[in-house]
């Protein structure tokens, strides 16, 4: 893929994600962030994940980023998502599945 193909779906992406109820949704201690702030953490991770198509799936962000994630997968594609609520359970890896 190209810069320029990348540059055109992360834009696309951009438009389409909806950041004024994201901002609404955030914790009190990120709302802070203005929605060109969130823009740019937006556009960054998105270009991260497009950094790493030579993967089935990947991810970057998280609630450390205000909730925002990117996600890059072979079916989907590109996609921005809002996480307002996380709780990570852990599972060993000596469980066998």
């Amino acid at each position: 893929m190209t810069n320029e193909e990348k540059d055109k779906l992360v834009a696309e992406v951009i438009q389409g994600f909806d950041f004024e109820k994201t901002r609404k949704m955030m914790m009190p201690s990120k709302a802070k962030v203005s929605i060109d702030e969130l823009k740019v953490i937006a556009r960054n991770l998105l270009f991260m994940c497009l950094e790493h198509q030579d993967r089935e799936f990947w991810w970057a962000g998280g609630m450390h980023r205000g909730g925002l994630c990117a996600c890059y997968d072979d079916k989907w594609g590109l996609s921005l998502n809002y996480i307002a609520v996380a709780n990570k359970v852990r599972i060993s890896k000596d469980k066998k599945l």
